[in-house]
């Protein structure tokens, strides 16, 4: 993560205006947080719910499931803002 949000964040500022940046700034960090958030919730909630038995093994049926969902997920969030970025060029195209 550290690798990627920096600059994640100089690349989605960087075109802001100066006086509006601290508010962009602001904007970005909250749906970051927010988004880290539903992240934390959901997959937390996956896991309990896979949690069927108790002890090692329950455990790491569990995790085995979270560990195949996270990439999953993370396809599905690349796909979508490729889909996007795509269809914003043709519109700016057209």
């Amino acid at each position: 993560m550290s690798l990627a949000f920096s600059p994640l964040l100089t690349r989605a500022l960087a075109n802001v205006r100066p006086e509006v940046a601290a508010d962009a700034s602001g904007v970005l960090v909250t749906v970051t947080q927010l988004g880290q958030l539903i992240g934390v919730a959901t997959f937390g909630a996956l896991y309990l719910n896979r949690l069927d038995a108790s002890g090692a093994h329950g455990s790491g049926h569990a995790l085995r499931v979270c560990a195949l969902a996270l990439p999953a997920a993370a396809i599905v969030g690349v796909s979508v803002g490729l889909v996007r970025r795509r269809q914003r060029v043709d519109s700016q195209q057209g």
